[in-house]
């Protein structure tokens, strides 16, 4: 855990701290939301029901670094094909700070995306939830 906030008032000592686990839950769940990413490396989204249903683990794919008052998140994503992907870095990168500041007050002060692949919706909808169908019937 990541000590965040520390208050001294009126002799009452007060510390708000954050777990990675945080983080990266905030990071899964805005990254899902970015249109031309199909999903994180290791982790399947199509939707956000789709993902609690499935008891998928939004945090897949993503590695943070908690400071007392930074952060530091590396991502691995798979981007929709033909799309403009330096675009779709800098939505990410945007909307993650932002749901960071928002939700605990800390500074995001480096974040490194790794693009593992490219594919249609299509190609990765047959790839990877084909193998979850597979699974589910047993034809290993």
């Amino acid at each position: 855990m990541a000590e965040t906030v520390e208050n001294n008032t009126g002799g009452l000592k007060a510390k708000l701290t954050f777990g990675d686990v945080v983080i990266k839950k905030i990071v899964g769940v805005v990254i899902s939301d970015i249109d031309g990413i199909l999903g994180l490396s290791g982790n399947l989204f199509t939707d956000f029901a789709d993902r609690f249903r499935d008891n998928e683990d939004v945090t897949k794919g993503v590695g943070v670094e908690v400071g007392t008052k930074q952060v530091a998140v590396d991502v691995s994503v798979i981007c929709k094909y033909d799309v403009n992907i330096s675009s779709v870095f800098d939505q990410t990168v945007e909307k993650v700070k932002e749901a960071i500041a928002h939700m605990t007050g800390l500074e995001l002060v480096e974040f490194n995306m790794s693009v593992d692949d490219v594919m249609t919706k299509e190609q990765y909808l047959e790839k990877y939830r084909g193998k979850d169908s597979d699974e589910t019937k047993g034809n290993n």
